[in-house]
């Protein structure tokens, strides 16, 4: 991965958890990693655990930033999702699944935010 990419991936993300922030989330983590997998944020969202993917684009070109969260990323999530609960005994609190869309365009940055983006079964 070029170190432009990172770069906007880490942008991207900093700019999604501004707009949880203004949603009244509360960040718990950036940039979650575990041996089960990754999740770009965690936050709380009253008290439901609000696990969110991040997803960056310079152009419409390549897609909807929203539609690149796909059935393997989902279950990629879930199982990094339960790790993390499992980590932080959090097992009893509602779980939610968001997906932040991030475009950059000339300059300009729009952002989109999907709650309860996608379900995982068990």
């Amino acid at each position: 991965m070029s170190g432009n990419r990172q770069q906007l991936g880490a942008e991207g993300e900093r700019v999604a958890a501004k707009l949880l922030r203004r949603y009244r989330y509360r960040i718990l983590q950036q940039n979650y990693r575990c041996r089960v997998g990754e999740v770009d944020l965690i936050a709380l969202d009253g008290t439901t655990v609000v696990f969110v993917e991040v997803k960056t684009r310079t152009q419409e070109g390549f897609g909807s930033p929203l539609e690149a969260v796909d059935r393997r990323k989902q279950r990629q999530m879930a199982r990094a999702a339960r790790y993390f609960l499992s980590e932080h005994d959090l097992h009893d609190r509602p779980v939610r699944f968001d997906v932040v869309g991030v475009w950059w365009e000339g300059g300009r940055i729009t952002c989109e935010l999907i709650q309860n983006a996608f379900e995982v079964s068990e």
